[in-house]
C-alpha cells in the first residue's frame, strides 16, 4: 500500500505540472489531467487508514485544471474527516467555478455545516457512472478469493500511479534539458548569420541544423530565423535542391514575414538553376504584396506570370503578366510572353499577339544596353505569326531583320526560303537554298531543303538539277539512315541514349551516330533545358560530397535525394533524346515518300516537255544565267555578284538565283 503522507504533495504536484504544460512539446505531452485522474481515482481505492487531507483551495485547483467531477467526487470521498465547510466556504467555491454537482456531493458527505442543509439528496441518486469508477467496498462476508482480487486490483493502480509519476519527473528532466540546449542553440544563431555574411555557409549551416534538431515551435521567430538561414546556406553554396524544402517552408509563412523577399529571390535563383517550381507555389499568389516595393511587386508578378504559363495556364500567365509596367526591366520578357500566350489555342488572341510581339521589340531596342535576345525572338515570333496567316512578304520582312552573326539565323533564312517558295518567288527561294548550302549552315538538320529545292527545279523543268537536289538528300540523308535506324533499335536504355548525346554536345560529334542526327537534337531547346538543369544537379553532387561532414545527417538525406533527382533527369533526357531521333527517322520516311513523288513528275514532265517541244519547235527559252550566279543586296540596288567558291557570313542570306525556266510554253 501507498502511505502518501501530507497531501501538500498534491498541490505541489499540480502547480508543477500547470508549468510543465507550458514548456513540454506538443508531440511528446503526458497530459495533466490524465495524471491527476488516475492520482484522484487512486485515492478513490485508497482504505480510511491512509486518506488524505482534503482542502478547498485543492477542490478549487482540481476544477480549474479541467478535472471530471466525478474524479474530485472520488478524490472527496478519500479525504477523512478533516474537510470542513461552511456555507461561505461553499459560496466561495461557487464563485470559483466548482459545479453544483461537487458542492451538492460535499453536503451529501457531510462535509458542509449549514443551518439550511438540504435533506434531498441520498446516496441513491449519485452518478452511476462514478459508481464505477470507485472501487467495490469489501463486503462483510467477502471470500478469500475476492480479497485477493480486490488487494491485487488496488495494488496495480497503485504501481500505475508510482509509473506515472516516474514517467512524469523523467519528462520534467528531459524538459528542462532541453529547454537548456535549445536556449544555447539559439544564442548561437546571430554566429550562423556572422557566417553566411562572409560566405563561410557550411559553418552557418550547421549551426542553423543543430538548432532546428531541438524542433523548435514551428512558426516562431527564432525557427522562422533558422529555417530562413538554413536555405540561404544552401543557396549560397549551391546545394539548390537542400534548399527548396526550407525555402519553401519559410515562403509559406506570408508576406509579411521579415524574410520574404529575400526567400522570393533565392526562388527565382532556384527555378533558373533546376527549374524548381512545384505546383504549391501557386500558393504564393494569395499573399498581399501591394505594400511592397514597385520593383518588387514587378518581379513578383514576372515570376507567377511565367509560372502559369509554363504550366500552360495563359489566362492566368496574361492576368500577371500583363500587370507588369513599361518602365518595369522585365517589360520586354513579358510583352514577348504575353504574345507567345495570346497565340495559345485557350486564348487565341491574333491581333493581341502582335501588338504584344511588337510591344517586346520596342522594348527590347529601347532597354538599357538593349536587349538582343528578346528582339530576335520578338521579330521571329512576329515572322512565323505572318507567316501562317499567309502574309509571306510581311513575314520576310522580319526574317531579314535577324543579324547573320545570330545563332537564330540559320532558322530564320531556311524560313525565308519557305516564304519564298510558298509565294511562287523560285528566284529567291534558290538563293535562301544557295545559302543554307554554305559551310556555316551545313551540319544543321535541314532534310526538306534538298526536297524544296529539288520541287523548285521541278517547276522550272530544270529537270537534272532536280535530279541532283534528289541525289544530294539520298547521299546527306537516307545512305545514314540505316546507321539511325540501327541504333534506335539496338538502344533501349535512357541513360545510354543520354550518354551518347552528352558525349556529342561536349565533343561536337559523336561515332555512334552521324553527326547530321546528333544535331538535330542539339539544336531542340528541350534537350538544352535538360541538360543544363543536369549540370546544376552535378555540381550540387560534388558541393554536397565536398561538405558531407558539415551537414551530417542532413548532407547526407540531400545528397541522396539529389543524386535520385539526377537520375530521374538523366532518364528524362535519355528519352527526350529518344523521341526526337524516332522523330527524325520518322520524318525521314515521310520526305522519302516525297522525293519518290517528285521522280515521278520528273519522268512524267520530261516526256510532257518532249511532247511539246515536238509541237513548237521554234519555240526558245528565256537567256539563263550560270547556276551559280547570285545576286547581293546593296542599299536598295541589287548588283550581280559571280560566286567563286567562298561564303562570307554577312553575306549568304543575300544570295538569289537568276534562272529562268525552262518550261516550254503551250
Amino acid at each position: 500500500m501507498v502511505v502518501a503522507g501530507d497531501l501538500e504533495g498534491l498541490d505541489r504536484l499540480m502547480t508543477r505540472m500547470q508549468e510543465n504544460e507550458a514548456m513540454r512539446p506538443r508531440k511528446k505531452n503526458i497530459g495533466p489531467r490524465l495524471i491527476l485522474a488516475i492520482f484522484c481515482l487512486a485515492l478513490v481505492g485508497l482504505p480510511a487508514a491512509v486518506a488524505l487531507a482534503l482542502d478547498k483551495n485543492q477542490i478549487v485547483q482540481m476544477t480549474q485544471m479541467g478535472l471530471d467531477d466525478r474524479a474530485i467526487m472520488g478524490a472527496i470521498d478519500s479525504a477523512g474527516d478533516e474537510l470542513s465547510l461552511d456555507d461561505e466556504d461553499v459560496e466561495g467555491l461557487r464563485e470559483q467555478g466548482v459545479s453544483e454537482d461537487v458542492i451538492n456531493h460535499l453536503r451529501r458527505r457531510g462535509y458542509v455545516s449549514s443551518a439550511a442543509v438540504e435533506d434531498d439528496f441520498d446516496d441513491d441518486e449519485l452518478d452511476a457512472d462514478f459508481d464505477e469508477l470507485a472501487p467495490a467496498p469489501a463486503e462483510v462476508d467477502e471470500s478469500e478469493e475476492e480479497r485477493l482480487e480486490r488487494e491485487r486490483l488496488e495494488a496495480e493502480r497503485e504501481e500505475e500511479i508510482r509509473r506515472r509519476a516516474e514517467e512524469l519527473r523523467e519528462q520534467e528532466e528531459q524538459d528542462a534539458a532541453r529547454a537548456q540546449e535549445l536556449g544555447r542553440a539559439a544564442s548561437q544563431l546571430p554566429q550562423a548569420r556572422s557566417h553566411l555574411d562572409s560566405n563561410n555557409n557550411m559553418a552557418g549551416a550547421r549551426i542553423y541544423l543543430e538548432f532546428l534538431a531541438f524542433n523548435p515551435e514551428y512558426g516562431s521567430d527564432e525557427w522562422y530565423e533558422a529555417t530562413f538561414g538554413l536555405a540561404r546556406a544552401l543557396v549560397q553554396e549551391g546545394i539548390y535542391s537542400g534548399a527548396t524544402t526550407p525555402l519553401l517552408e519559410v515562403l509559406m509563412q506570408g508576406a509579411d514575414r521579415q524574410h520574404f523577399d529575400e526567400s522570393f529571390r533565392m526562388l527565382q535563383r532556384l527555378t533558373r538553376n533546376i527549374n524548381y517550381q512545384p505546383p504549391l507555389l501557386e500558393e504564393l499568389t494569395q499573399f498581399h504584396i501591394g505594400n511592397k516595393s514597385e520593383t518588387f511587386q514587378n518581379e513578383f508578378n514576372y515570376y507567377m506570370g511565367k509560372f502559369f504559363f509554363d504550366y500552360r495556364r495563359m489566362e492566368l500567365a496574361l492576368e500577371y503578366l500583363d500587370k507588369i509596367p513599361e518602365n518595369a526591366s522585365q517589360y520586354p520578357e513579358a510583352r514577348y510572353l504575353a504574345g507567345v500566350a495570346r497565340l495559345d489555342s485557350a486564348v487565341n488572341d491574333i491581333p493581341g499577339a502582335l501588338r504584344n510581339f511588337e510591344g517586346a521589340i520596342l522594348a527590347a531596342e529601347a532597354a538599357p544596353g538593349g536587349n538582343e535576345d528578346i528582339l530576335q525572338l520578338g521579330y521571329l515570333a512576329l515572322a512565323r505569326t505572318f507567316f501562317e496567316v499567309g502574309f509571306f512578304d510581311v513575314a520576310l520582312y522580319y526574317y531579314q531583320q535577324i543579324p547573320s552573326e545570330s545563332a537564330r539565323h540559320a532558322d530564320a533564312v531556311f524560313e525565308s526560303a519557305w516564304s519564298y517558295f510558298m509565294k511562287n518567288d523560285f528566284e529567291r527561294a534558290l538563293g535562301a537554298f544557295h545559302s543554307l548550302h554554305s559551310p556555316y549552315y551545313a551540319q544543321r538538320y535541314y532534310p526538306e531543303l534538298y526536297i524544296l529545292e529539288a520541287t523548285v527545279y521541278l517547276n522550272l523543268c530544270k529537270f537534272p538539277k532536280s535530279q541532283r537536289a534528289l541525289a544530294e538528300f539520298q547521299s546527306q540523308y537516307l545512305d545514314q539512315r540505316p546507321v539511325l535506324q540501327t541504333y534506335l533499335e539496338e538502344t533501349f536504355e535512357p541513360a545510354a541514349y543520354w550518354e551518347m548525346m552528352n558525349s556529342a554536345y561536349e565533343n561536337g560529334s559523336n561515332p555512334e551516330l552521324p553527326r547530321l542526327f546528333t544535331n538535330a537534337v542539339l539544336e531542340s531547346i528541350s534537350f538544352y533545358n535538360i541538360h543544363q538543369i543536369i549540370r546544376s544537379l552535378e555540381s550540387e553532387r560534388d558541393s554536397l560530397a565536398a561538405n558531407i561532414d558539415a551537414l551530417g545527417e542532413f548532407g547526407e538525406e540531400v545528397l541522396e535525394r539529389v543524386e535520385e533527382q539526377l537520375e530521374m533527369n538523366i532518364e528524362e533526357g535519355g528519352i527526350v533524346v529518344q523521341q526526337r531521333l524516332t522523330a527524325v527517322d520518322q520524318e525521314l520516311e515521310q520526305w522519302v515518300s516525297r522525293a519518290m513523288q517528285i521522280e515521278i513528275d520528273i519522268a512524267s514532265e520530261e516526256i510532257e516537255q518532249s511532247r511539246q517541244e515536238l509541237q513548237n519547235p521554234d519555240y526558245q527559252p528565256q537567256e539563263a544565267v550560270d547556276a551559280g550566279t547570285t545576286l547581293m543586296v546593296v542599299a536598295d540596288d541589287w548588283q550581280p555578284w559571280p560566286f567563286e567558291g567562298e561564303y562570307w557570313l554577312d553575306e549568304v542570306a543575300s544570295y538569289r538565283s537568276r534562272m529562268r525556266t525552262e518550261c516550254i510554253e503551250q
